[in-house]
């Protein structure tokens, strides 16, 4: 019995992935645009017209499926159904003082953010209900959580990495910059690595506590760099501005260009399917 059953949970595991409609999908965003690029086909389609704002983060509740990300210049977060042919937005929090992270907690229904201009971390219900000031922080540009130790992780782009209990019981900067402002940053969950690129070009990488520091890659352009994300074996990233490129985490790796977009590219999203699997085991 407990075998047949073993096999039950196996096979919609596997019927969830296989048919969620946004496997092997990246999404990312740029000037007035956030589009959806497939894996299979390499083409990118116009998934929603942002109109005059920029979208520094992208994010998605696993629970709900719902993809979230702030407006900086409208100043508010929203959301919309994903996968849905409906991409009508819902406002979750406005009247904010240019947000330019979010974080989203499913297993707590939590919303976490960070404004700009207004220094400050902040956290809400996953619904916008239960607005809370956390903390103050010096021009934050990106927020992460780390979901195992529940640790979030802030770039303060002019000063370094900090990392904060869920609770903010404890707070630990592990890494200082030495070239400002660095504007991305993302985790690695299965290596417990940090990357994130700074102004110079260079791609950097760190362990969550700082140690062994070391550059994977330089760029030899001298810019800001707004977007990275890291899943699996791969960093995904933009270069020129309007480039998107995969970079295998191998040493000595070459850069793969994925799309080239018609304008800058502000931040990336990939599906990660194991969010997927570990949301359908903390349902049994």
């Amino acid at each position: 019995m407990e075998v047949y059953v073993w096999l039950c949970m196996c096979l919609l595991i596997h019927s969830t992935l296989h048919a969620s409609c946004y496997s092997g999908k990246l999404l990312f965003s740029t000037n007035s645009r956030i589009m959806e690029f497939d894996f299979d086909t390499y083409s990118a389609t116009v998934l929603l017209e942002l109109g005059s704002t920029s979208v520094y983060a992208i994010d998605y509740d696993y629970q709900n499926r719902y993809i979230y990300f702030p407006r900086f210049n409208y100043q508010d977060i929203v959301r919309f159904a994903y996968p849905s042919k409906n991409t009508t937005l819902q406002t979750v929090v406005q009247s904010l003082s240019y947000p330019s992270g979010i974080a989203i907690d499913s297993a707590n229904d939590h919303l976490y953010w960070i404004d700009y201009l207004g220094g400050q971390l902040s956290r809400c219900n996953i619904d916008g209900s239960n607005v809370t000031l956390l903390s103050t922080v010096v021009y934050p540009r990106v927020i992460r959580l780390e979901f195992t130790n529940r640790w979030m992780y802030i770039v303060e782009q002019s000063t370094g990495i900090m990392k904060s209990r869920f609770d903010l019981s404890e707070r630990r900067a592990i890494t200082n910059f030495t070239s400002t402002p660095v504007t991305c940053m993302d985790i690695d969950s299965e290596e417990n690595r940090l990357y994130w690129i700074n102004p110079d070009g260079e791609m950097k990488s760190c362990r969550d506590d700082g140690s062994d520091a070391k550059t994977i890659l330089q760029t030899n352009i001298r810019r800001n760099y707004f977007a990275i994300s890291v899943v699996g074996s791969y960093i995904y990233y933009e270069n020129y501005g309007n480039q998107l490129l995969m970079l295998n985490k191998s040493s000595g790796s070459t850069p793969t260009v994925l799309y080239n977009a018609s304008s800058s590219i502000h931040s990336i999203f990939v599906f990660n399917q194991s969010g997927m699997l570990t949301h359908i085991y903390s349902q049994k």
